[in-house]
C-alpha cells in the first residue's frame, strides 16, 4: 500500500485538542471502551482514516467501534465534530500504547503474567465448555427423586402453638398428651392471636415456607398427618406443630433449582475425572522438593522465597509450572493455614494451579483454537492490560488532602443533597398468616434481625433486615414506600400486602432530607474529588501525548464521512 502521508489530502496533526475537562473526560471514556473493541486488519477496499507511527486505523475499524458503543458513550456532538470525536479516542489509544511500549511496561512481569493468566483462564473455559460440559447429563428421574425426597411435591396445612419459653411449651405438650385438643391448647396458650382463634391453623405452606417458620425440613417431610411434633425452637420462642392436610404443589421452581444443582455436581465430577485422564495422558510429575518448599514457607509464615523461585513444581507434556508461578496464584487468597499442611497444599494446588494449566494445555493440544486466533487474543489482552497499567501509573500518584476534601464539600453542596428517606428494619413474608406470626413474635420480644432468615428479600440476611427507602422508589414499591414514609419511628407496622408477599417493618431512622453533614459524606466527597483529579491528570496526560507525538499522527479526513455516514452517527 503506497504511503498515504504523501497524499495532498492527508493532514499531519491530531484530530482534535479539546482542553475542557468535559471533553477530555468524554474522550477518555471512549478510550476505555476501545480496550474491549478490538481492531482488525484492513483490506484494499478499507481506506485508512488515520496513521499513528507504524499503526493504522481503517474506516471499517472506526465504523465497527462506533456501532458497538453503548448508548451512554455516544458522542454529544453531531456531523464532522462527532466523527473527529470518535476517531480521537482510537488515536489516543494508539498514542497510549506507544507510551506504554516506550516505558517498557509490555515486558514487565506484572503485564506478561497477567496476559498469561487471563489467556489460560480463557483456554480453560473453552476446554471445559467444549469437551467436558457436553458430557454432563441430568436425568429427569433424578430430579423427580429429589423433588419427592425433599418434599417439594406437596404443601401441608400447618398448625402451631407458639409460646415464650421451654417451660410453657412443655406445659402445652403435657396438656396435649393428656387429651386436650390441639385447637383448645392453641386458643389458651398461643401468642399468635389470629391463628389461636382458628385453633392454631396457619394455612398451607411448602417446605421452604415451613423452614422460614422454624419448622425443620425433616419435620415437614416426615411428621405424619395429625401427629404433634416434639417442642421446636422458634428463635427466642418455642412451638409445637402438626399438619392436618396435604395437597400437591407445583414443583416447577424446585425442578429448575435441582436441575442446576445436579448439573453443578455432575460438572465437578466430570472435571475431576478429566483431570485424572489428563494426568496420565500428559505423564504428570509433581516434584515433592518444590511442594515441601511451599509447605515450609507457609508453615513459617514467610513466603518471600517463593516469589522468585523457578524450581519446577509440576512438569507435564513438555510444560513446566514453577514455584513462582504457583505462588502468584496462591497469593490471590488461598488460606495460609491449609497451605501449611501437606495434604491441604496438594488439594489447593491441584484445584487452583494444576487443573487450569492442564485444561488450557489440552485446549491447545486438541486444536480448539488455532495459532492465529490465540495470538490475536493475546495481542488484544496485552494491549488492554498495558493500557490499564499505564492509567494506574498516571493516577496512583494523584492524592487529595483533608483540607481539599472539605473545600470541595463547601464549594459543591449540590453534590451532597439527600432527599427525604427512611432506614427500616423490614421482613417480607410469603403469607399473611406467616407475617402475623412474625409480627406477634416481635411484639413479644423477638429481635427482628434474628428473624431475617424468614424474609423473602434476596439481600435481607446480608443487610441484617435493614433497608433504605426514599420517594424515588415509589415506582418500585408503590405500597411499601408511602407506608414507610408515613410511619412513626420505632412503631412496628404490618402485615402490609405488597408486591411479592406481606411486609412487617419498623422505622429505625428517618432523614428529612437536605445537605448531608460533612462527617457523614467525607468519604464520598474524597472519592468524588479524587476521581475528578484523576480524570484531570489523565486528560493532561493525553494532551501531553498528543502534543509530543503530533508529528507521527496523520489524519485522512476525506475518508471520515464514508467511514461514519450520518445513519451510523
Amino acid at each position: 500500500m503506497p504511503s498515504l502521508i504523501a497524499r495532498s489530502t492527508a493532514t499531519r496533526m491530531t484530530v482534535a485538542t479539546p482542553r475542557s475537562a468535559r471533553s477530555l473526560c468524554s474522550i477518555f471514556l471512549l478510550l476505555a471502551y476501545t480496550c474491549a473493541a478490538g481492531l482488525m486488519g484492513c483490506g484494499p477496499s478499507d481506506p485508512v482514516v488515520a496513521e499513528i507511527a507504524e499503526k493504522t486505523i481503517t474506516a471499517d475499524q472506526l465504523r465497527t467501534f462506533v456501532e458497538k458503543l453503548p448508548g451512554g458513550l455516544k458522542s454529544p456532538h453531531e456531523g464532522d465534530a462527532a466523527r473527529r470525536h470518535y476517531l480521537q479516542s482510537l488515536v489516543d489509544r494508539q498514542l497510549m500504547l506507544l507510551e506504554g511500549h516506550r516505558r517498557g511496561l509490555d515486558t514487565t512481569r506484572a503485564v506478561t503474567g497477567a496476559v498469561d493468566n487471563t489467556t489460560r483462564s480463557w483456554l480453560t473455559t473453552l476446554y471445559l465448555s467444549s469437551v467436558v460440559a457436553p458430557r454432563v447429563q441430568v436425568d429427569t428421574e433424578d430430579i423427580q427423586r429429589l423433588i419427592t425426597e425433599r418434599g417439594y411435591d406437596r404443601e401441608r396445612k400447618l398448625n402451631a402453638i407458639l409460646v415464650h419459653t421451654r417451660e410453657e411449651i412443655d406445659t402445652v405438650a403435657t396438656g396435649l398428651a393428656e387429651g386436650v385438643t390441639f385447637a383448645e391448647m392453641a386458643r389458651r396458650f398461643s401468642l399468635d392471636d389470629r391463628s389461636a382463634a382458628q385453633g392454631g391453623e396457619l394455612g398451607f405452606v411448602d417446605v421452604e415456607a415451613a423452614e422460614r417458620s422454624y419448622v425443620p425440613a425433616d419435620v415437614f417431610r416426615d411428621l405424619p398427618l395429625g401427629q404433634v411434633s416434639e417442642p421446636l425452637s422458634a428463635g427466642k420462642s418455642w412451638h409445637v406443630v402438626r399438619f392436618t392436610e396435604d395437597r400437591p404443589a407445583d414443583p416447577t421452581k424446585a425442578r429448575h433449582q435441582l436441575k442446576e444443582e445436579l448439573y453443578t455436581q455432575g460438572l465437578q465430577q466430570a472435571q475431576e475425572e478429566e483431570q485424572e485422564q489428563l494426568r496420565a495422558r500428559f505423564s504428570l510429575v509433581r516434584h515433592d522438593e518444590a511442594l515441601s518448599l511451599i509447605v515450609d514457607a507457609y508453615r513459617r509464615q514467610n513466603t518471600t522465597s517463593l516469589d522468585n523461585s523457578d524450581m519446577p513444581l509440576y512438569t507435564f507434556d513438555g510444560e513446566q509450572v514453577s514455584v513462582r508461578a504457583a505462588q502468584q496464584v496462591l497469593r490471590g487468597g488461598a488460606p495460609p493455614r491449609v497451605l501449611a499442611q501437606r495434604e491441604g497444599a496438594i488439594a489447593i494446588l491441584n484445584r487452583r494451579v494444576l487443573a487450569p494449566r492442564m485444561f488450557a494445555h489440552a485446549a491447545i493440544v486438541e486444536d480448539l483454537v488455532d495459532g492465529a486466533e490465540l495470538e490475536e487474543h493475546r495481542r488484544e489482552l496485552r494491549e488492554d492490560i498495558l493500557l490499564a497499567t499505564l492509567r494506574r501509573q498516571e493516577t496512583d500518584m494523584v492524592d487529595v488532602s483533608e483540607i481539599e476534601v472539605r473545600q470541595f464539600y463547601d464549594d459543591h453542596p449540590e453534590q451532597f443533597v439527600h432527599e427525604r428517606s427512611v432506614w427500616a428494619e423490614e421482613l417480607l413474608l410469603a403469607t399473611e398468616s406467616e407475617a402475623r406470626q412474625v409480627h406477634q413474635l416481635i411484639v413479644d420480644g423477638a429481635d427482628l434481625a434474628e428473624l431475617v432468615s424468614r424474609s423473602l428479600r434476596a439481600d435481607a440476611e446480608r443487610r441484617s433486615a435493614r433497608h433504605h427507602y426514599h420517594p424515588g422508589e415509589v415506582a418500585l414499591y408503590p405500597r411499601l414506600v408511602p407506608a414507610m414514609l408515613a410511619a412513626k419511628k420505632g412503631e412496628l407496622m404490618g402485615p402490609l400486602e405488597v408486591d411479592g408477599g406481606w411486609s412487617v417493618f419498623r422505622i429505625a431512622y428517618a432523614n428529612e432530607g437536605g445537605i448531608e453533614p460533612f462527617d457523614s459524606v467525607q468519604r464520598q466527597a474524597r472519592a468524588l474529588l479524587l476521581k475528578r483529579r484523576q480524570q484531570s491528570a489523565l486528560g493532561a496526560f493525553l494532551q501531553h501525548l498528543r502534543d509530543t507525538h503530533a508529528s507521527v499522527v496523520v489524519i485522512h479526513a476525506e475518508h471520515l464521512a464514508k467511514a461514519l455516514p450520518d445513519e451510523v452517527l
